[in-house]
């Protein structure tokens, strides 16, 4: 499949499913959330050494029976080390998919921008490309108000013209307060 393409399916899935499930979401309970991720990330079949990272998302909880659907917009930083150490800057929007109440196990999916600033030799690998994940998560309910969390996600920063792609997998932990 041509590069153009799988960018412009991969650029039409993620806003296809927020705005569907905005769409379910409308005549359920639904709660405003801030959440924060701090990440340990390790690179896949690359030169850059592990680093860490966060995150911070905003969103709502919808409450549907047995499903809580979150659609939100984030933010995301990570530092990797290596001879040539490099950040990757992300936005993005995706939802997260969860079940139960006090213990929440689910899994999200996001996709966005993102760019890859880079220290290295000529000729420069810094760009700004399309950013995506996916992974699974954990919550616990403290508090109705508090949940803490773990996850794992697969990241990945597409490459500008077949050079400088980065993919990463983070483990990390996360809380969130839901107003």
């Amino acid at each position: 499949m041509r590069p153009f393409v799988r960018f412009t399916l991969r650029a039409a899935v993620c806003p296809a499913v927020f705005a569907l499930s905005m769409l379910f979401t409308r005549s359920a309970n639904a709660e405003a959330a801030i959440a924060g991720d701090v990440d340990f990330a390790t690179p896949i079949d690359s030169s850059l050494k592990a680093g860490a990272g966060f995150g911070l998302r905003v969103g709502y909880h919808a409450h549907i029976p047995f499903l809580i659907v979150t659609p939100e917009l984030g933010f995301s930083y990570y530092g990797f080390g290596g001879d040539y150490p490099a950040s990757v800057y992300r936005g993005t929007a995706g939802v997260r998919l969860a079940v139960g109440e006090i213990v929440r196990p689910g899994i999200f999916a996001h996709v966005g921008l993102g760019r890859l600033q880079a220290d290295g030799p000529a000729p420069d690998p810094s760009h700004t490309a399309l950013s995506y994940d996916a992974g699974a998560f954990l919550d616990f309910t403290l508090l109705p108000l508090i949940n803490i969390g773990a996850h794992v996600a697969y990241n990945r920063l597409d490459a500008k013209d077949g050079v400088g792609a980065v993919d990463w997998l983070a483990l990390g932990a996360h809380g969130e307060v839901v107003f």
